[in-house]
């Protein structure tokens, strides 16, 4: 299978066997985390960083223990340590466990980054790390689990700017203080406070009714995680981002359901993608 000839090369990963209880912890938390569309993803493998295939790898390691060890001094006993997601395409993901993160590891999503840094989402919200994938050839996305050292945080706003810590009191950043979903590492600490675990290959069934969750304009529905799943396959990070995020803003009131339809309608392209995915399934018309 692709995923894991090309995961398990040169030894950078092992497969997590399905019968073992890490595969179902770890399986567990991300399906979870992938909330309205938990239903309509399919985890097909979990791999993980072997990080005894290489003495550069096992001193990563040593090194985020150093700065764990560090942080958790400098913030009196606590380094705050996280698991967190990170979305993007398989290469990429080989990449980063292989030698790390670069600049070109930044994502900004939606015009509304949270500072320039390295954006990972907390455990509850691996939903969102998947909106930043890209389907390989064979269908399949991937996201990768990390530990990060978060210390003693502080809240950056959307379309912030900032690089860096506002002062020595705090390491990292966060979208909300009360109720975190994204993590900014900066890119100093990128490689001192970020470790990769797992990466997990998964796609989406798209074939899932459920009635639960639709949007409903009028007497017509579309399913929205079946909405979701098929323009996965033709819309950017960016735009999938801004999909989900206007479905969070409607689940929580903060615009009309009519608003929301229309922001889903430019969002995917009421002509022509919307139209598409429409006529080719179960689903009807906005």
């Amino acid at each position: 299978m692709y995923p894991i000839e090309k995961l398990t090369c040169k030894g950078l990963m092992n497969i997590v066997e399905e019968e073992s209880e890490e595969y179902e912890f770890v399986k567990k938390g991300f399906v979870k985390g992938m909330g309205f569309m938990g239903h309509v993803t399919n985890v097909m493998a979990i791999h993980k960083n072997n990080v005894s295939s290489s003495l550069v790898r096992q001193a990563r390691l040593d090194s985020f223990h150093i700065f764990s060890k560090a942080v958790s001094i400098k913030c009196g006993g606590d380094a705050n340590v996280k698991c967190a997601w990170y979305g993007g395409s398989l290469d990429e993901l080989i990449e980063i466990v292989s030698i790390g993160f670069t600049g070109c590891h930044i994502h900004v999503e939606d015009d509304e980054s949270h500072g320039v840094g390295i954006s990972l989402f907390s455990a509850n919200f691996s939903i969102d790390s998947a909106m930043c994938t890209v389907v390989d050839e064979n269908g399949l996305r991937h996201v990768m689990l990390c530990k990060v050292i978060l210390g003693n945080v502080e809240n950056v706003p959307a379309d912030s700017k900032q690089s860096q810590p506002s002062c020595k009191k705090y390491d990292t950043g966060v979208d909300d203080i009360s109720a975190p979903t994204k993590y900014i590492i900066w890119t100093a600490f990128m490689n001192s406070h970020i470790h990769p675990d797992y990466i997990i290959s998964f796609n989406y069934n798209n074939y899932i009714k459920d009635t639960f969750w639709t949007i409903k304009p009028g007497s017509q529905y579309v399913m929205f995680p079946n909405l979701v799943a098929r323009v996965s396959n033709h819309l950017s990070p960016s735009k999938m981002c801004s999909l989900l995020k206007s479905y969070w803003n409607y689940k929580e009131e903060k615009i009309r359901r009519e608003i929301w339809i229309k922001r889903v309608r430019k969002i995917v392209g009421d002509d022509g993608l919307l139209h598409s995915v429409i006529t080719h399934g179960d689903l009807q018309p906005l």
